[in-house]
C-alpha cells in the first residue's frame, strides 16, 4: 500500500487512472494541470515552511502514480514560486492567478542558469536594451509545459555581462517553439527547445537582475520538490515489489522501506526550515539513490511480466532514468559537493 495522506489519495487515483494513456502520449499533462487547479492544490499557502511542505506532499502522490504528471506540476510551481519569491510587477499578477488556476501551464527554464553559475557554459539567451524592456536573443534548449500560452520563466545574459531573470509567453512575437523529440516516459510533457529572435519583455516582466541571488532563494524548493519525485516513484517502485515478494530479497525490500522513510521525513525536516540547509543537496542525491534501488529491485520481483513496454513497472523504469537528468543534474551536484 502506498504512504499516502488521506486528502492526497483522491489524487493519486484520479491520475493514475490516465497514467497509461499520458506515458503513451496520447493525452498531454495539461488536464492533471486543470484538475488540480479547479481544486485549488497549486494555490501555495502564505507560509514557506508550510507551502514548501504542500508541494512535497502533492508531488510525491502524484510521482506515485504519474512521473510525466507530476514533472508537470513541478514545473508549475516552480513557476510558481519564481512569481513569489520575486513578486512582479502588477501587471503579471494576472498570471499568477492563472497559474494558480491551472489554466495556463508554466514553464521553468533555468538549467542553463545553474550551468551558468556553476562555471559551465554562459546563458545562450542574449538580452538587449530597448525602449521599456529588453529584447530576448537564443536558445532555450530545454523547458517542459511549452504548450499554447505558456508562462516561461529563462535566464538571460546582458551586454554588460549581468545576469537577468525574464518572464514571457508562448505566442508572443520572436518566440517559436521546436516540435518535440521523443523522450523517454515524458512524451506528454510538452518538452522541446524555445528559440528566441528579438522576444520582447517588458521591465516589468523581469524577476531579477541578480541570478545569483535569485536561484539562492529559489534552489532549495527546486531541489526539495525534485528528491520528492524520487521518493514517489520509489513508493510506487515498493509497493508493485510488495505485491510479489518472495523470501530471497525480503530483508532488502524492507530496508528499503525504511531507507524511503528516513528520506521523506529529512525532505519533511528540510522544508519546514530544519536541519542544515547543506543538506538539501544531499536529500536530492539521497532520493536519486533510493529510486534507483527500488525500481532495480522491482524489476526483480516482477520479472518478464515487468520488461513489457506498456507494463507500470517498465514506466517506473524509463521515469527513474529521467531524473538523475533534471537540472541540476546528479553528476552537477557531486561536483558541487
Amino acid at each position: 500500500m502506498l504512504p499516502l495522506p488521506t486528502d492526497l489519495q483522491p489524487v493519486h487515483d484520479h491520475v493514475a487512472a490516465t497514467a497509461a494513456e499520458v506515458d503513451a502520449g496520447v493525452r498531454d499533462v495539461r488536464d492533471g494541470l486543470r484538475w488540480l487547479g479547479a481544486r485549488g492544490l497549486l494555490r501555495p499557502h502564505p507560509d514557506r515552511g508550510e507551502r514548501v511542505g504542500d508541494v512535497l506532499r502533492l508531488i510525491r502522490a502524484l510521482a506515485s502514480a504519474s512521473l510525466a504528471d507530476a514533472f508537470a506540476v513541478w514545473s508549475q510551481t516552480m513557476v510558481i514560486e519564481y512569481l513569489r519569491c520575486c513578486p512582479p510587477a502588477q501587471e503579471l499578477a494576472v498570471v499568477l492567478e492563472e497559474l494558480t488556476a491551472g489554466t495556463v501551464p508554466g514553464a521553468t527554464a533555468l538549467a542553463p542558469a545553474l550551468a551558468d553559475l556553476s562555471g559551465g557554459p554562459a546563458v545562450p539567451v542574449l538580452a538587449t536594451p530597448v525602449p521599456d524592456g529588453w529584447a530576448l536573443t537564443g536558445p532555450v534548449p530545454w523547458a517542459s509545459n511549452l504548450f499554447d500560452g505558456a508562462a516561461v520563466v529563462l535566464p538571460a545574459r546582458t551586454p554588460d555581462g549581468g545576469r537577468l531573470v525574464a518572464l514571457l509567453r508562448l505566442g508572443d512575437p520572436g518566440v517559436a517553439v521546436r516540435p518535440p523529440t521523443p523522450l523517454l516516459a515524458l512524451n506528454a510533457t510538452g518538452t522541446s527547445r524555445v528559440d528566441l529572435a528579438g522576444a520582447a519583455v517588458p521591465a516589468g516582466a523581469v524577476l531579477s537582475r541578480d541570478l545569483g541571488s535569485f536561484l539562492g532563494l529559489c534552489r532549495p524548493t527546486m531541489l526539495l520538490t525534485q528528491a520528492a519525485l524520487a521518493v514517489g516513484v520509489a513508493d510506487a517502485a515498493l509497493a508493485s515489489a510488495a505485491e510479489a515478494l518472495s523470501a530471497p530479497v525480503a530483508a532488502e525490500h524492507a530496508a528499503l522501506v525504511t531507507r524511503r522513510d528516513d528520506v521523506a521525513a529529512e525532505l519533511a525536516e528540510l522544508a519546514a526550515g530544519r536541519g542544515a540547509p547543506g543538506g538539501v543537496p544531499g536529500a536530492r542525491l539521497a532520493g536519486l539513490e533510493l529510486v534507483a534501488r527500488a525500481v532495480e529491485l522491482e524489476g526483480l520481483v516482477r520479472g518478464g511480466s515487468g520488461f513489457a513496454a506498456a507494463s507500470p513497472t517498465s514506466r517506473r523504469r524509463r521515469e527513474a532514468a529521467f531524473l538523475p537528468l533534471q537540472a541540476p543534474t546528479a553528476l552537477q551536484l557531486r561536483a558541487a559537493a
